[in-house]
């Protein structure tokens, strides 16, 4: 079941084993790049092995740092801990300019983050082709966000920006044992600094760059008594300007405005006791997410939409009097008491407050409001509505570790409020939807002897769901409908820490993501004469996941491969399906799914100042079941053995990080990175060119320069230096005759000079 070691080691394992899951795959446009990656650091594993052992030396002096994370709620390391895990501490993320949550996709296998179409504040983000795009209070993530601990059950909102990161780990696949609600496709924990209970620090930092972008931070911790209380505040605020031209009144559209703001008081009484309360505030006040019309249907007159990706990608047709307004605002308060030193008691209390204000023309944003032939501008109809989420969670947990045993063990409660109200168009209508969700949870590893593991967890949620709609101007009453979702997630797992560098582990778990309710207006047509649309309950999604890894690190350190080769196999799959022999859609359990890849990500630490790292996936996925989509001109089509959506087939990084020795005071720093992602499906049906998303390879470029003392840093970062344009992700609109297609364009170049103290 495991690797040999003879077997990683050798200089062509890594170069073997990407070329035969590359065949098995079929991604042969994906290949170079990851070829290159295997080729090159399984032969540096090789020779830092031999310099190792010539040399005698396994002090690590140049070896990597170990990131420290809690990804199975007690500290542990990355290379000791047996699931699929990327974690970074603050200084990894400066040196490769991860500045926000859109950013992280570049360092992890396989991975989609965009904004969600028409949206610029909501991230769709997909880890193993499992994950979430619609926002709105009907639509539950499948990978969740955890801030300090806390879930946070909005894709809306979700493109924080870190401006006061203590770690930052990602874990890819069901993560139901330990974690929250619905992380069925994997989980994103973000803990910010802990404030300094015995001396003040902070830090500054102020950008600016084309697009007239403009970027201000700040970091400030102390003492209030020294050694017991103590405080830390921290900000953020980012601008620029829009990357669209629009060509009839020659303005930007697309701008970004965005600021965050948090406080934190961390209070230890006791030397086994302390308390850290956290209050935050976001708010965006950016454009909407506005496409660019690639296709336009009947009647529309658009010349740039010319049917191919062969137009000015830079400039849209679409707009108009939109906005929008987004605030999310939250607290966290975590306890921690331990007892006796190997037992750990501690309590997460979290709140929420989301507040979205938008308003505008839908018809603009599916490509309706063009300039027609005789110039009159087709506004389409004009809307209004108001969104407002507030949830309230609670977790108490005990952890417990020795040389024999680790295990965790809890409670977690959850309730949520949402109301979204469309006060402007027709139809208005008021949604309220209620939600209180239950869990125990338990996950033990118990050590065998001879560096073996082996571990069992479980978790058992039960979620309440109540939800009500009124569609006032077409129906005289309310239509409320109650549904109630139970699920069991356990875990097995076994891990042998064959030497002190290497780790292997193989392990089964099944995911849960919960039910809901669809809304469905009373005028839709539901397939059965005479009865009124009303709201309508899908069950919930579960998977199957089986995995197996390699962590790997040469002795002095100097090189890291890590591994992880999984099936996942999904039942009840949720997706958008119609009323029979209706052109209305509702979620519901459709499919069944299997997913299966590897996913690599090695690093080498080549000489003093010189890193080479990187990441390669290879993924294949399909509807396993019968079920009925729609093609790109509406006809209703059996879509078994239909791709995935949002599953990338193969994706490379590559990144050199280096310091060149120059006889100067201080220090330069030079840091490169390719990213390539292959072509992958945005719709069920596999149908239409124009609204997929098409292969790509971006580069980013920095350099940076750090005084004698390391207090101060000035930087020039780019990303996207080639400046290409593509399409990341699309909406299709079927029609008989020409379907209407609206591209998400990508950012374009941007290049930011930044300016930083540490003090």
């Amino acid at each position: 079941m495991f690797p040999r070691i003879e077997d990683v080691n050798n200089d062509c394992g890594v170069f073997f084993m990407l070329n035969r899951l590359t065949a098995a795959s079929a991604v042969t446009s994906t290949t170079t790049l990851a070829a290159a990656i295997g080729l090159l650091l399984a032969s540096a594993a090789a020779v830092a092995q031999t310099e190792s052992t010539e040399a005698g030396d396994t002090s690590g002096g140049l070896g990597l740092q170990e990131v420290t994370v809690t990804t199975e709620r007690y500290k542990a390391t990355v290379q000791s801990t047996p699931v699929a895990v990327t974690a970074f501490n603050p200084d990894i993320l400066a040196d490769r300019k991860v500045t926000s949550v859109q950013d992280v996709s570049a360092q992890i296998p396989g991975t989609v983050i965009t904004p969600s179409t028409g949206s610029s504040n909501s991230a769709r983000i997909v880890m193993r082709g499992v994950g979430q795009e619609q926002g709105g209070i009907n639509f539950d993530p499948a990978v969740g966000i955890y801030i300090d601990g806390v879930y946070q059950p909005r894709i809306n909102g979700s493109f924080f920006d870190f401006f006061d990161l203590a770690s930052l780990e990602v874990l890819r696949g069901p993560q139901g044992t330990l974690y929250g609600r619905n992380t069925s496709g994997g989980a994103i924990k973000i803990d910010t600094r802990r404030p300094e209970l015995n001396e003040f620090t902070g830090s500054a930092e102020v950008g600016f760059g084309d697009w007239s972008a403009n970027e201000v931070k700040g970091f400030l911790t102390g003492p209030i008594i020294p050694g017991k209380l103590a405080f830390s505040v921290s900000g953020v605020e980012r601008y620029h300007n829009g990357f669209f031209n629009d060509p009839y009144y020659d303005h930007r559209i697309g701008n970004l405005k965005r600021w965050g703001e948090r406080a934190k008081l961390l209070f230890t009484p006791w030397d086994n006791f302390e308390a850290t309360l956290s209050v935050y505030a976001m708010q965006d006040y950016s454009d909407p997410g506005v496409g660019v019309p690639l296709q336009v249907g009947v009647g529309v007159v658009d010349p740039y939409a010319n049917n191919s990706f062969n137009r000015d990608l830079t400039r849209t047709e679409i707009f108009g009097p939109i906005g929008q307004s987004l605030t999310n605002n939250g607290a966290s308060l975590n306890m921690t008491y331990e007892p006796m030193e190997n037992l750990a008691i501690n309590s997460i209390t979290g709140y929420g407050l989301l507040s979205i204000h938008s308003t505008g023309s839908i018809l603009w944003l599916t490509a309706a409001a063009q300039k027609t032939g005789n110039g009159a501008l087709n506004l389409g109809a004009g809307g209004d509505g108001r969104t407002r989420d507030e949830f309230y969670s609670q977790e108490f947990n005990a952890t417990y570790t020795s040389e024999k045993i680790k295990a965790v063990g809890g409670l977690y409660v959850f309730h949520e409020e949402g109301r979204a109200q469309t006060i402007i168009g027709n139809p208005q209508n008021i949604q309220q939807r209620l939600t209180d969700a239950y869990a125990v949870f338990a996950q033990a590893t118990y050590n065998i002897g001879w560096g073996v593991g082996l571990t069992g967890g479980i978790r058992e949620t039960k979620e309440f769901a109540d939800f009500t709609q009124y569609y006032y101007t077409l129906i005289n009453h309310p239509q409320a409908l109650k549904d109630q979702f139970k699920g069991t997630s356990p875990k097995i797992g076994v891990d042998w820490q064959m030497t002190p560098d290497i780790l292997s582990y193989a392990s089964w778990t099944k995911g849960f993501k919960s039910g809901g309710i669809n809304p469905v207006p009373p005028t839709a047509n539901t397939g059965v004469p005479g009865q009124a649309g009303a709201p309508q309950a899908y069950g919930p999604e579960t998977s199957n996941s089986f995995e197996i890894g390699n962590k790997l690190q040469t002795p002095n350190h100097q090189f890291r491969l890590n591994t992880a080769l999984f099936i996942a196999k999904y039942d009840g799959l949720q997706l958008p399906v119609f009323f029979p022999g209706t052109s209305t859609s509702y979620t519901s359990n459709a499919s069944k799914a299997t997913v299966k890849g590897i996913e690599l990500e090695p690093t080498w630490q080549v000489m003093d100042g010189l890193q080479l790292y990187g990441n390669a996936s290879f993924y294949t996925g399909k509807y396993t079941q019968p079920f009925i989509c729609t093609s790109q001109h509406g006809v209703f089509q059996q879509c078994e053995n239909r791709k995935l959506k949002g599953l990338i087939p193969g994706s490379e990084t590559l990144g050199v990080d280096y310091s060149p020795p120059i006889p100067i005071p201080g220090k330069v720093h030079l840091l490169g990175q390719a990213r390539h992602t292959g072509f992958y499906y945005n719709n069920v049906a596999n149908e239409g060119p124009l609204v997929q998303t098409q292969a790509v390879t971006l580069y980013d470029a920095s350099i940076a320069y750090n005084d004698p003392t390391g207090h101060y840093r000035v930087s020039l970062d780019g990303k996207n230096i080639t400046n290409k344009h593509y399409v990341a992700a699309g909406l299709q609109l079927a029609s008989p005759l020409i379907p209407s297609v609206t591209g998400y364009i990508n950012d374009p170049r941007t290049i930011m000079v930044r300016l930083q103290a540490d003090f």
